[in-house]
């Protein structure tokens, strides 16, 4: 039953890791191209879904991840912070991509702590 909940966490988690891969890879798309002319800035939604699927298993008992992927979307598409139409600020691309690799680490340790605790019971300590 422990093992069985460890391993349904490390698939949350998993989940949630590709969602903040997908964000800094974003974030690290509108830094270099912070100087394109016309480009738009995109970010990554995936917590909504991956709550969901955690909802779902709560009530069903079912962990159901195939919906809880990252959607990209354009960043507040009419607004525009140049005359050459680019609207990535860089000031803030550069902490929410700070943030974001913070709250990557804490799921990665996360995973790392898991996984540890899961050797510990199978080998019964």
């Amino acid at each position: 039953m422990l093992s069985q909940s460890i391993h349904h966490q490390n698939s949350i988690l998993g989940a949630a890791l590709s969602g903040q891969a997908a964000r800094i890879d974003s974030i690290q798309n509108n830094i270099a191209n912070a100087e394109t002319p016309r480009f738009t800035a995109r970010s990554v939604e995936f917590e909504s879904a991956l709550s969901d699927a955690i909802e779902n298993w709560r009530t069903t008992g079912n962990l159901d991840l195939t919906k809880a992927r990252a959607t990209t979307s354009y960043k507040e598409p009419g607004t525009r912070f140049r005359l050459d139409g680019n609207n990535v600020d860089i000031e803030r691309e550069m902490v929410a991509l700070y943030i974001q690799s913070v709250r990557y680490d804490v799921m990665v340790n996360s995973v790392t702590h898991n996984s540890r605790l899961l050797n510990s019971v199978l080998a019964g300590r």
